[in-house]
């Protein structure tokens, strides 16, 4: 069953690059911290441009055992002039 959560992007870092892109992020969700991890190398590198701490993203997915939400769909709530000119992931 899928899980959605909203937090504040706070923390964003690559654990591995091959064979399969893997990247973490972290989003402060309600004082809390929400460990996430994505696969998908689209979503990975479009994370990885965001500045820090000024984002809100609305992320879909699963937990795994490593209490780690692993990302199926990110969604960004506060778009600005920056997000007009990149582009959204959906």
């Amino acid at each position: 069953m899928n899980e959605t959560h909203t937090g504040m992007l706070v923390n964003s870092r690559v654990f591995q690059e091959t064979p399969m892109m893997l990247t973490g992020i972290q989003l402060l969700e309600d004082h809390k911290i929400v460990n996430c991890i994505i696969k998908d190398r689209y979503l990975a590198s479009y994370v990885l441009r965001l500045p820090l701490n000024k984002y809100q993203l609305e992320v879909e997915g699963k937990w795994n055992k490593r209490e780690q939400l692993v990302i199926k769909h990110m969604k960004i709530k506060n778009i600005d002039e920056f997000i007009k000119i990149v582009g959204t992931p959906e």
